[in-house]
């Protein structure tokens, strides 16, 4: 019995903010300090790096609930299902329901359960609980989801990644420029085709001396009172990344009896441009193949939809299925392997067959 990808769904802010949008922002460092360089330079370097030229954030008004059901109600709708057919809902976030303006974020009530009762899903026998995993959060729901099914506690889960960054952004601290809002869902159910699904995974959760490479803290501009903002060290990050995104890739992969070789299409969380190329010739490098061509195998989305963190993965799968993502296709029999990496530190990786 495999477990397989029934349906997809997506939702990315109308509201489209050019990299224009922080000419006028007061970029600092920590110690309050501010950068003397133009604006215009500061941006032009950092789209340079990550490759970020656009991203959407969601309306100042309203909270964070909106996006997630019209991103759940579109995968449900792709699979097929009756929404009472649904028994379980994973909801992978870093914040809780984002409230408007200078009002912070709620967690109680979870944010599983608020999707649920928007959902008019009355099954009480479906469960929906929310897991805090940084970015590799919602590939960790589909796992936990197939581990569900394998065992034999649910049929139909829907896994759901949320990010609203732009209620977390320092406006002084140039970082702020890479994270952005998007939604992205899927509906994870028991298959009866043995050749498709799920073949294998691997998780890492560090957790050590990298605890502080992302974390919530204070403006950089001492006048601010928010304490709550996102906060991140850049190098330490990437360092991170490119390590120990190709070992649990390796780790998925040897436990499906594959290689790099094998592999079809890699979905990599979209953090920064530079790094994704990274993870696959370190990947190629681990298991010694020589001219390995990762040409048309790494798509990307993070030029327009900018890093939406834990929504990365489903949004970009969701754009591939549906053709909306260039000429990039995912075929019957295709292997792919989707991994990402965030705050904790944590990462992990999928081997998925259509």
């Amino acid at each position: 019995m495999k477990t397989i990808i029934k349906g997809t769904g997506t939702k990315l802010p109308e509201r489209r903010i050019q990299n224009s949008y922080f000419l006028d922002h007061k970029f600092m460092d920590p110690e309050g300090i501010v950068n003397p360089k133009p604006a215009e330079e500061i941006i032009a370097k950092l789209e340079a790096i990550t490759g970020i030229k656009e991203r959407g954030y969601i309306s100042e008004k309203g909270d964070s609930v909106p996006l997630m059901v019209a991103a759940a109600e579109k995968a449900i709708a792709d699979s097929g299902l009756d929404k009472n057919q649904i028994d379980g809902i994973i909801v992978a976030h870093n914040a809780g329901n984002m409230l408007e303006g200078p009002n912070g974020f709620h967690t109680v009530p979870n944010m599983a359960a608020l999707l649920k009762n928007k959902l008019g899903i009355t099954n009480f026998e479906c469960s929906a609980y929310d897991i805090l995993f940084g970015c590799p959060g919602w590939l960790q729901g589909i796992i936990q989801a197939h581990q569900a099914i394998q065992m034999g506690d649910a049929r139909n889960v829907l896994v759901v990644g949320i990010e609203v960054a732009s209620r977390l952004l320092d406006p002084h601290d140039l970082d702020s420029m890479i994270l952005a809002d998007g939604c992205g869902a899927a509906v994870i159910s028991k298959g009866d085709d043995e050749d498709a699904g799920i073949l294998s995974y691997a998780t890492y959760s560090h957790a050590n001396e990298d605890i502080s490479c992302i974390y919530l803290d204070k403006s950089y501009n001492r006048e601010l009172n928010y304490p709550t903002l996102f906060k991140m060290n850049g190098k330490d990050v990437y360092r991170y990344a490119t390590v120990w995104v190709p070992r649990v890739i390796k780790k998925a992969l040897d436990k499906a009896g594959l290689d790099a070789s094998d592999v079809d299409m890699f979905l990599f969380h979209q953090a920064n441009g530079k790094m994704l190329h990274a993870f696959a010739n370190n990947l190629a490098d681990m298991y010694g193949i020589e001219g390995l061509s990762f040409e048309g195998k790494i798509p990307t989305t993070i030029e327009f939809t900018g890093n939406t963190s834990v929504a990365t993965i489903p949004t970009m799968l969701d754009l591939i299925r549906k053709h909306k993502l260039g000429n990039y296709e995912i075929k019957k029999g295709d292997t792919v392997v989707m991994a990402s990496v965030g705050a904790g530190m944590h990462c992990n990786a999928i081997v998925y067959k259509f």
